[in-house]
């Protein structure tokens, strides 16, 4: 394994993409990839070959990644994404029904009327992933069988669809943009929200779930009193 990977719980991996940007990987059985693997966010465009290699040190094949999952479109996030859907593995990528038609090219940008004043203005200058047409939309509390099962988690603010992943049988919750922890545990800066008055209620939901483990897509996974750390975060 490298050193810009570890795992967090049996069958989940953050992998460190670029600074302070992650991606997860789970396998499906819990275990390896005999059933496949599903990824969570894919960071940047260029972070596609990083990500690959790491799968493939941590023993595992980058041909069985069935699903990507994507907290929102964001290009840190969705830039890669697109690489697995064109790769041999033809991986389904799937995001928050109200982000959906970003990725699919449908829209050139969403919407960001509820975003500050600083998000509106540079909004426009925001770099946009390559489209995926074929993407799918997630819908709040869809279940995956995979990882013991995961959980969408309808979670708004940082974008409109944005979207949280839980496996409570991990006891982990990968929070894609709800949470930062880049020096310290925040709420992220105001300006990258483009639905900032949902923020507060995801906060709540977030910490009323059961998990033990937080990863975050930007710093370090959080392990000690998550839940209730969350919950400090609400306004």
């Amino acid at each position: 394994m490298d050193n810009h990977t570890e795992q967090l719980a049996d069958g989940v991996w953050r992998v460190e993409v670029a600074t302070y940007v992650n991606a997860y990987v789970v396998a499906n059985d819990g275990r390896g990839d005999a059933e496949g693997l599903t990824v969570i966010d894919t960071g940047w465009r260029k972070s596609g070959s990083r990500l690959v290699r790491s799968i493939r040190l941590a023993g595992l094949d980058p041909r069985a990644v069935g699903d990507v999952l994507l907290s929102h479109w964001h290009t840190d996030h969705a830039g890669a994404a697109a690489r697995f859907a064109r790769s041999s593995a033809g991986a389904t990528v799937w995001i928050g029904e109200a982000d959906h038609p970003v990725i699919t090219g449908a829209v050139a940008r969403p919407p960001d009327a509820d975003g500050t004043r600083l998000a509106r203005l540079l909004n426009p200058r925001w770099p946009m992933p390559e489209p995926v047409e074929d993407a799918r939309a997630l819908t709040p509390d869809q279940h995956f069988d995979v990882g013991g099962g995961l959980d969408v988690v309808a979670a708004p603010g940082h974008t409109p669809g944005h979207c949280a992943f839980l496996l409570p049988e991990r006891g982990v919750l990968l929070s894609g943009d709800a949470v930062f922890n880049i020096w310290l545990l925040s709420r992220g800066p105001r300006f990258m929200c483009s639905a900032l008055p949902a923020l507060p209620a995801t906060l709540r939901r977030l910490a009323g779930l059961s998990f033990d483990t937080l990863g975050v897509t930007h710093g370090p996974p959080l392990t000690r009193d998550a839940p209730a750390r969350v919950a400090a975060l609400v306004p």
